[in-house]
């Protein structure tokens, strides 16, 4: 897979000196901020949100009159982004797939060029490079099942980055409120309408949910509902309810799906054997609280920044929604949580 790194993107543009500069005056304006590496620079805290009236950290992206990138901004966003989240500022490294507030923990997202993760399923979490991720650095690709029914594969030259669907400045919700990881109402170019705010956690958890990264999904099944509405703000016909999976959309490719939304709550015998042994995976297969009811939704199945899951011969050569092969092999990983489209056993053992 072609990755990137985008420490090493700071070069691209002209001007490298003055780039140089103006990085290294935004790495001093965020460590004043949210502290030393290692240090706890959470969503809608730190530089996100919280600040007073007359905030000195503005001057450390943004150039009123003699701004080089859209926004205002002294660089691109990107750069500024990865100035914290590569892992020399803040916990969440989303660049290597860590949260360093917890040693030994994938983070929940996975990540952009590494992950940790346990993709194989045998307890033993690994960092390896990165197989598919969504893109973070401005560059086109296709959002697959963009759009109404039978509107072809997706919208193309769809141009994602870090402030896509975050929000740099938090506070995103409606009225102002905090959002989950700083997620925004609607993502910038998804064309849907109407927003979702989904609810920022009381108690944050970036990290998966044991240092095995034995982990699917939210650990909450109240949240997996609005995430996976959010994340069809630009997949649309994602969104699958009970049922479509011998239900026709009426859709030429995106015809029968299987569910993203619950519409509820899934029915206990979905994973359990209420009546004993028998061809069911045991209770609370996914370490999900067991005092709260869960769901499964986008977040159950995939991660959001990126995957080290492989493929092989039969996994890694399924089409891709338009009918094209390419790319295949291991690239068709399209952030899985786990090697081989294991997910499918996790819930139906054979």
């Amino acid at each position: 897979m072609s990755t990137w790194l985008a420490r090493t993107q700071l070069g691209r543009f002209g001007g490298l000196a003055l780039r140089l500069l103006a990085v290294l005056a935004v790495v001093i304006v965020l460590h004043l901020l949210v502290g030393a590496p290692g240090g706890s620079a959470q969503a809608d805290n730190g530089p996100h949100g919280s600040v007073g009236p007359t905030p000195d950290g503005c001057a450390g992206c943004h150039r009123i009159h003699t701004a080089s990138a859209p926004g205002l901004l002294v660089d691109a966003a990107v750069n500024f982004c990865l100035t914290c989240h590569d892992g020399s500022g803040a916990d969440t490294d989303v660049v290597d797939g860590l949260f360093l507030g917890l040693s030994g923990r994938g983070s929940r997202a996975g990540g952009i060029t590494n992950a940790l993760m346990d993709t194989d399923w045998d307890t033993v979490s690994a960092s390896s490079s990165g197989t598919s991720h969504h893109t973070v650095d401005g560059s086109s690709g296709v959002a697959w099942g963009n759009g109404a029914i039978g509107s072809g594969p997706g919208a193309t030259g769809f141009a994602l980055s870090c402030v896509t669907c975050h929000n740099p400045h938090g506070k995103a919700g409606s009225g102002g409120t905090a959002t989950y990881r700083i997620l925004r109402p609607i993502p910038l170019g998804s064309g849907a309408a109407v927003g979702v705010d989904v609810a920022d956690e009381t108690t944050k958890t970036y990290a998966v949910a044991d240092a095995n990264n034995q982990y699917f999904g939210e650990p909450y099944g109240l949240l997996m509902d609005p995430l996976s509405d959010w994340c069809v703000q630009c997949h649309t016909r994602y969104l699958a309810p009970p049922g479509s999976a011998t239900t026709d959309s009426g859709d030429g490719i995106f015809a029968y799906r299987h569910m993203t939304k619950a519409g509820g709550f899934v029915d206990c015998e979905t994973c359990h054997d209420v009546h004993g042994p028998g061809p069911f995976i045991p209770p609370n297969p996914h370490g999900l609280d067991s005092s709260v009811f869960h769901s499964i939704g986008c977040a159950t199945c995939h991660v959001a920044h990126g995957t080290s899951a492989s493929m092989g011969t039969y996994s890694g050569a399924v089409e891709w929604p338009d009918g094209s092969t390419t790319p295949s092999g291991h690239e068709r990983s399209s952030l899985l949580r786990l090697d081989n489209r294991g997910e499918c056993q996790v819930c139906h053992p054979r």
